[in-house]
């Protein structure tokens, strides 16, 4: 992504190093927030130091930003229990030091401001707020695609609960406020939505990633604490926790009952309603995460991109969460400041010992991280993910130039960046030359300032040309496709928008 910034390839979407360094459309497709903040802080920070911030940051975000929404919710003691057993939820310890699951941390993090700010502003409608609803949909839409999928029709069923909750207030502007959000995410949602099929899909769901293989037991659900840092796998003995965490689930329990005393005495349905609406959605995500949900999984397609059904933890972590906090509305006073603390107090010392990494290793810098079988590795990482149609998967590290396959040529100062290479060739005969990248939609290949036809019908899928005897300066320029052009508009038009109501929206009264 640094590479990017420095190559002004903005969007990023083609990364040159990775596919064993013959490149692959990553950013086209995978999750792009945390890698922005990522690049922008290993300017400052180094490599390393950045990768520590982006498992920091959304641990700690992901506290506070559910404290605000359980405040705004239940009041301050329940914002705070909310906050700490979101904070500490096993689940969260799981993505950050056994799966290195950044992505889907920040997804988790921010998803609570999402649901904040939509109350909010219905609630209150003001400029301030419907930005805040623009721009935290924006921010998650961009963070995991999974998370996405798992969240997104939960928050519209929440969209119309606070509509109804709170006498139909706001809502068209509330619904143009989203589009905002999704229109500034464009340039990413669409491409990796719609040129889907130009990469092998497959890949994400076949073997050991089938969601049939990663079920969950109710015992490793509730009551099995062990802890591990090893791998899921079909059947019971995974060597990971899968677990809703103590005291989460105890708390969910008592909140059923807390419910039905809040129904029965005070019927405010500014508390009923969402503690039920989180009560059906604990429920549901516990019980899709079982083989007896194997049913639903196998008649929604889309489903099985989700590869693991404990994913569905993060849903039961967040409600779970909430829930925990309403469970204090039916006390009042001491007893209720006294539960705040034996809650906040059981939860960090149940789990705290999770939030620990496996094995501590020396330190190591950023040119040691990025050279050797250090960066070998790196470059192998994921890649059959979104490997181009076209390619095949490559079982060694990828040329430092251009390979001549025949013919007789001289081939000097090849150049390989995020989004173009360039080279100068003397050809003595008529060559066929493989550069060593590979072919995607749409790579464009200059020859002498010319475009000239390439293919990609060779070992690998890389890209190649044929010349004949001349010398020639060969570039290639990685262009947009009409729908990631369109997506681009798309976003920009979103942007200048968000942008004027910002700016003109109180003086000219634009946003009234």
């Amino acid at each position: 992504m640094r590479k990017c910034f420095l190559d002004l390839q903005i969007p990023c979407r083609w990364v040159p190093d990775m596919g064993y360094g013959n490149g692959f459309p990553l950013y086209n497709y995978y999750s792009v927030f945390p890698y922005y903040i990522g690049a922008a802080l290993s300017f400052f920070l180094g490599y390393i130091w950045a990768a520590k911030m982006l498992f920091f940051i959304p641990l700690i975000l992901g506290g506070v930003s559910m404290y605000i929404l359980g405040k705004e919710l239940f009041g301050k003691p329940a914002g705070f229990v909310a906050g700490v057993l979101y904070l500490f939820a096993p689940y969260r310890a799981l993505d950050s030091y056994v799966r290195g699951a950044v992505a889907e941390s920040f997804a988790i993090a921010i998803i609570p401001l999402v649901f904040y700010f939509i109350l909010q502003f219905i609630r209150r409608k003001s400029l301030l707020n419907f930005l805040a609803v623009s721009i935290s949909f924006w921010v998650f839409l961009l963070n995991h695609n999974i998370m996405t999928m798992l969240f997104v029709s939960v928050l519209f069923i929440w969209v119309i609960i606070c509509f109804l909750m709170e006498n139909c207030k706001n809502f068209i502007p509330l619904v143009f406020s989203l589009i905002l959000g999704f229109g500034l995410a464009a340039f990413f949602i669409l491409p990796a939505f719609f040129e889907q099929s130009l990469i092998q899909t497959d890949t994400l769901t076949r073997f050991d990633l089938d969601f049939r293989v990663h079920f969950v037991t109710v015992s490793q659900l509730f009551f099995n604490r062990v802890w591990g840092y090893g791998a899921s796998v079909l059947g019971p003995n995974d060597t990971l926790s899968f677990q809703l965490g103590w005291p989460h689930w105890w708390l969910v329990c008592v909140s059923s009952l807390a419910w039905v005393v809040m129904f029965s005495k005070f019927r405010k349905k500014q508390y009923i309603v969402p503690a039920a609406f989180f009560l059906a959605i604990f429920v549901l995500s516990i019980f899709m995460t079982h083989n007896k949900s194997a049913f639903i999984w196998e008649k929604i397609g889309i489903l099985r991109f989700t590869q693991f059904p404990w994913r569905l933890l993060s849903l039961a972590i967040f409600s779970a969460s909430i829930l925990g906090g309403f469970t204090l509305l039916i006390f009042k006073g001491v007893v209720q400041k006294m539960l705040t603390i034996v809650i906040v107090v059981a939860t960090v010392f149940l789990n705290w010992n999770f939030f620990t990494p496996e094995i501590f290793f020396p330190n190591m810098t950023d040119s040691e991280k990025l050279s050797g079988t250090a960066w070998e590795t790196q470059q192998r990482a994921g890649i059959l993910d979104y490997l181009p149609k076209t390619a095949y998967e490559p079982k060694e590290p990828a040329p430092k130039s251009p390979t001549i396959t025949s013919g007789k040529a001289e081939i000097t100062n090849f150049k390989n960046q995020s989004n173009k290479w360039q080279f100068q060739v003397d050809v003595l005969e008529q060559t066929n030359i493989e550069i060593p990248v590979f072919d995607f939609p749409n790579w464009q290949v200059i020859v002498n300032n010319q475009k000239y036809q390439h293919s990609h019908e060779n070992f690998l899928g890389r890209i190649s040309i044929s010349l004949k005897e001349g010398d020639y300066k060969v570039e290639g320029n990685f262009k947009n496709t009409p729908i990631r052009s369109f997506s681009n508009a798309i976003s920009l038009i979103s942007l200048i928008s968000i942008l004027i109501f910002a700016f003109y929206g109180k003086t000219k009264k634009t946003f009234n």
